[in-house]
């Protein structure tokens, strides 16, 4: 009796044996696994912001024609409009402030309406320097000026005219 419970015991361990050691090998033999990393970076969201508003300064109408600001203040103008130097106007200017060293596209508006009461004239042709896409500095900063071309009718109406227009940024 002694014996076949000892056959017993060492068919039992030897079974279990088995099963844990095939267990073992199923699991180290048919899986892997890697650690990954993860990373991120937040930038400084872009922002713009107007310093200078696009005057296109004092000047008479006559027979009409337009009235150029270029992006670096040089006002000109054509047809019959007398350009009068006791207000010479300026171009816009913008600060565009984010992240360090980061290009960014410039979109300036299509048109423009100031109006003066019932009188309008329309804005167009925006342009800009730097033109269509501007980089921040290493301190992340960058002016942007703006100018644009004014129609001026033939004896447009005497007044103060006033409007406003939107230049957007985003980074690329």
């Amino acid at each position: 009796m002694n014996i076949n419970f000892q056959q017993r015991a060492l068919k039992l361990a030897l079974v279990s044996a088995f099963a844990l050691g095939a267990a073992a090998v199923g699991v180290n033999g048919h899986a892997a696994s890697a650690t990954g990393n993860a990373t991120a970076t937040v930038i400084a969201p872009i922002a713009i912001a107007n310093t200078t508003d696009l005057a296109f300064g004092k000047f008479a109408a006559s027979t009409g024609g337009t009235v150029v600001m270029d992006p670096a203040g040089a006002r000109t103008a054509t047809g019959a409009v007398v350009l009068s130097t006791v207000t010479p106007g300026a171009a816009a200017s913008f600060n565009v402030t984010g992240d360090n060293n980061a290009t960014y596209a410039i979109t300036l508006p299509g048109t423009a309406s100031i109006t003066s009461g019932v009188n309008t004239m329309s804005v167009g042709t925006f342009t800009s320097t730097p033109s269509a896409t501007g980089t921040l500095s290493a301190a992340g900063a960058q002016t942007v000026t703006v100018g644009g071309t004014l129609t001026v009718a033939s004896a447009q109406v005497a007044g103060a005219y006033t409007g406003t227009f939107d230049v957007t940024v985003e980074y690329n």
